[in-house]
């Protein structure tokens, strides 16, 4: 079993304990080829969340500040977590992302760029860069959305009940064709609109 996966199955006992998890639309997840999974943020155990709502192993994109805790960095390096500097272009990290991509791998990445507790998720609060790596690549997005129910506060709490809801795929073709020539960031918005409107669907 790979490190990523021990800690993945660790934390999942850990929501279905404290979060009393449950996941729905798992079947949607393509069984091939490059995936952008994107989820909706407003906690640190969202990770905990989108990554046991799919099969394969995420390559997450990370905040750089979260590695200067020397055990998130630990853990963040032997998940094979790509770190992201904000705030400008860092373009080390968009051609580790493309790495993943070119090589059939998955990543993992919140689109609103930082934790947004308290509000429910906004399309335009996608930010460009998710766009342009999975459009270089031509890679599918699986969005996966974090639900609370009747906790307005748009957070888990424990022993609330989290609900995620696993989205149909949305393609290169799909996205591509929104109008004649997306840009990065009007792909980025298309991709996180199918998070919001499950999140306000379902909540």
């Amino acid at each position: 079993m790979s490190f990523y996966n021990f800690v993945r199955k660790a934390v999942l006992l850990y929501g279905k304990i404290v979060y009393r998890v449950e996941f729905h639309g798992r079947e949607n997840e393509p069984e091939g080829g490059s995936l952008v999974v994107i989820s909706n943020h407003s906690s640190f155990s969202d990770a905990l969340f989108t990554s046991n709502a799919v099969k394969r192993e995420l390559t997450f994109i990370a905040k750089e500040s979260l590695a200067r805790h020397k055990f998130l960095a630990w853990v963040l390096k032997r998940c094979h977590a790509i770190t992201i500097k904000r705030g400008g272009g860092d373009m080390q990290a968009v051609r580790s992302a493309c790495s993943v991509l070119s090589g059939g791998g998955s990543l993992g990445v919140y689109p609103q760029g930082t934790r947004m507790p308290g509000s429910a998720p906004k399309p335009e609060e996608a930010m460009a860069g998710i766009g342009l790596i999975a459009s270089r690549c031509k890679a599918t997005f699986l969005p996966v959305t974090i639900c609370f129910g009747k906790n307005k506060k748009f957070k888990p709490c424990a022993f609330g009940k989290v609900r995620v809801y696993v989205g149909k795929p949305i393609t290169y073709e799909e996205y591509s064709s929104i109008n004649e020539h997306p840009n990065s960031h009007e792909i980025a918005e298309y991709a996180f609109s199918k998070v919001c409107e499950d999140f306000e669907r379902y909540n």
